[in-house]
């Protein structure tokens, strides 16, 4: 009986631990593994929850008191697309289940919540695993020109964005690496250079943009290295992106190429990629400002551009896309300022804890602070050029990572005696 019980109580662990290990190493490259991971974890909770029902009201208590901010800001969005529904006759009547699970991230939370910090960590190598994986289908997809689909994605531009983070989460998590040897640490660092090598091959302008913003954050929290070598590790990195930048043919072109679209819609031609781009923002604004509250509703982008081409307002060649091509004007324009409001919590309320971490004189909070902030800022940075939160791998792949993050810290503090409040 006692063997049994023990079996029992591990076994939400053991499925939690494999969830989030299966996340970044498979999402990039297999359909349907983020919905398995996040199977995974809410089978782990109900799980643990069954483990030890005597002690579920308590856990729950406490996590909502400690966690309530980021369990709210994560159920924004499905709120705001549920009232936008409500007020938009003509918008489907239903959230789409990839938003629908942010809902449910309290449980996954409460799960992770039960790991120690040590089992939190092995996330790592689930992003080392998925940034030598984004290597591969980069080689093969994107060397010689630009795929339509990549790996499990449809689109290489977030296929690129998510092998960036997790090239960098590879990078920065040898802050939690004090006991690993050498090889340990060296594969870190050649999974960080195939997510960065991933993510110039698929050729995203944006993802590019945040990468010095997002070595600025990594390099900051290092405070266990002296700022002399923090400095001239960063000189060197910016040093290495110049020289792609001035010695690569796919960066000049990719630039030159925004330039010249540039020049082009002042001078009146506006079916340009970066034309394109202007107009749909154009389109998503006037959306925002015919309907501010709740926006024209999921659903009716595509509709309402339609009607904008009929009013002369976009080209026809503009009609034929799904979202804005920036996260914030399309949630203000399908969910008005309820939207913008949701995406500003889903970014920022997380941000503010990660932030804290970042501060700490721990180093193992001072990383997974810094990974944390790495997430939330480089979905906000990617968000000016794409709409990162229509696809449901990257739905998932967010919510779970701030969880991940979340409990790490929550558990690390709790190791050193600390009070951790949200």
């Amino acid at each position: 009986m006692q063997r049994s019980r023990m079996l029992v109580s591990s076994m939400p662990v053991a499925l939690a631990v494999l969830g989030i290990v299966i996340l970044p190493a498979f999402m990039l490259s297999v359909t349907g593994a983020a919905f398995l991971a996040f199977t995974l974890l809410l089978i782990a909770a109900f799980g643990s929850m069954l483990a030890s029902p005597a002690e579920i009201m308590g856990r729950l208590r406490a996590m909502w008191r400690e966690h309530r901010r980021l369990i709210l800001a994560m159920a924004a969005m499905p709120t705001a697309m549920l009232i936008s529904a409500l007020l938009n006759p003509a918008a489907p009547r239903s959230v789409p289940f990839a938003y629908g699970r942010l809902w449910l991230i309290g449980f996954v939370l409460f799960v992770l919540l039960q790991l120690s910090p040590k089992q939190l960590q092995r996330v790592q190598w689930g992003c080392v695993a998925g940034a030598l994986a984004s290597v591969v289908w980069a080689y093969l997809e994107l060397r010689v020109a630009r795929a339509d689909r990549v790996g499990a994605f449809a689109n290489a531009i977030p296929f690129g964005n998510l092998s960036l983070l997790m090239g960098l989460f590879s990078l920065i998590s040898i802050g939690w690496s004090k006991e690993d040897g050498w090889p340990l640490v060296a594969l870190r660092v050649v999974a960080g250079g195939g997510g960065l090598y991933a993510s110039y091959l698929s050729q995203s302008r944006g993802g590019w943009i945040a990468i010095p913003v997002l070595l600025l954050i990594a390099v900051a929290t290092l405070r266990h290295v002296s700022w002399q070598k923090r400095v001239t590790a960063l000189l060197v990195f910016f040093a290495l992106l110049a020289a792609v930048c001035a010695s690569s043919t796919i960066v000049r072109t990719r630039f030159d190429q925004a330039t010249n679209d540039i020049r082009a819609y002042q001078a009146g031609q506006t079916n340009t990629s970066v034309g394109i781009r202007f107009q749909l923002w154009k389109a998503a604004t006037m959306m925002l400002e015919r309907h501010p509250l709740a926006g024209v509703g999921r659903g009716r982008f595509e509709p309402t551009l339609k009607a904008l081409h009929a009013e002369g307002v976009i080209t026809q060649e503009a009609t034929a896309f799904e979202h804005a091509h920036n996260e914030f004007l399309y949630n203000g324009a399908t969910l008005g300022v309820l939207g913008i409001g949701a995406l500003l919590a889903l970014y920022l309320v997380p941000s503010m804890y990660f932030l804290r971490a970042a501060q700490c004189d721990d180093r193992i909070l001072r990383t997974t602070g810094a990974m944390g902030l790495t997430l939330c800022v480089g979905f906000m940075l990617f968000g000016l050029t794409e709409v990162m939160f229509i696809i449901a791998q990257t739905v998932v792949f967010y919510s779970v990572m701030v969880a991940v993050f979340t409990a790490h810290i929550h558990r690390r503090r709790q190791e050193l005696g600390a009070n951790p409040v949200l």
